[in-house]
């Protein structure tokens, strides 16, 4: 029995030394779980209430908060082994990064606005929200429906590099006209001045940018009929297909937070 502790402890003792020897000849090693973890960049825009939005211009994309960070943030808790790298560009920026494959993910969007060489290279998430897009007028407008046929010659504000779906048939005819703009309190300024017919809105993320313009809703009306419906998605590059299918297992595994 002595023969036998005494041959585990040289043993140990071997192994103990082998280990600080590889260790000071070659860090690296002991950390072998880090060089598998995987790096994602997600681009965003600047603000996507309440989804998403910064609150330091200094650092934007480390001065994130909203539902969708959250739900990132508690992503990376159960997926450790992926480093989330966030960025915020203009939308315009985005589209040629998304062309290009020049980013790893793009947060939130709809296959029905990215181009057909933007959607050859990204792949989308399972569903997250189903919002609308309604139009929106100053409230002594004359306008009172969405129809096609009611907005024919008429002025429409829309961010520039933003895709509209439905709308953007019109606008490449020029049955409606599109006014492109850099923010969305720029569109509200052209609607409340009188400058354009109306701007397409968010309807759910439209009361805190109406309250970051320090605006007030009474000043406008929203047509109720929306231009159109859409699902919110995680946009994944297509070479990214196991981050994908973590995150989707995520998102079906764990409730989202209600939108109100």
């Amino acid at each position: 029995m002595y023969k036998f502790v005494m041959v585990m402890l040289r043993y140990v003792k071997t192994v103990s030394i082998i280990a600080l020897l590889l260790a000071i000849m070659f860090p690296g090693i002991l950390h072998a779980e880090e060089l598998h973890r995987e790096h994602v960049k997600i681009l965003f825009g600047y603000r996507f209430p309440p989804f998403y939005t910064i609150l330091s211009a200094k650092n934007p994309a480390e001065n994130l908060s909203g539902v969708f960070i959250d739900v990132l943030s508690n992503f990376k808790k159960s997926y450790p082994q992926y480093i989330i790298e966030y960025k915020c560009l203009p939308r315009a920026r985005i589209s040629k990064m998304l062309r290009e494959g020049a980013a790893d993910a793009f947060a939130l969007s709809s296959p029905m606005f990215n181009s057909p060489e933007e959607n050859a290279k990204f792949e989308i998430s399972v569903p997250l929200w189903s919002i609308e897009d309604h139009l929106l007028v100053r409230s002594d407008s004359a306008i009172r429906s969405a129809d096609i046929s009611v907005l024919k010659g008429k002025e429409i504000a829309v961010l520039h590099g933003n895709g509209y779906g439905l709308m953007d048939e019109y606008f490449e005819r020029g049955s409606v006209k599109k006014h492109p703009v850099y923010s969305t309190s720029q569109i509200l300024e052209l609607v409340l001045s009188g400058r354009v017919d109306g701007g397409v809105c968010n309807r759910t993320t439209l009361p805190a940018l109406m309250r970051r313009a320090k605006l007030s809703m009474s000043d406008f009306r929203i047509i109720e009929e929306p231009l159109y419906t859409y699902s919110l998605h995680l946009l994944v590059k297509r070479d990214r297909k196991a981050f994908l299918n973590d995150f989707n297992r995520f998102i079906n595994e764990n409730p989202l937070p209600e939108i109100k």
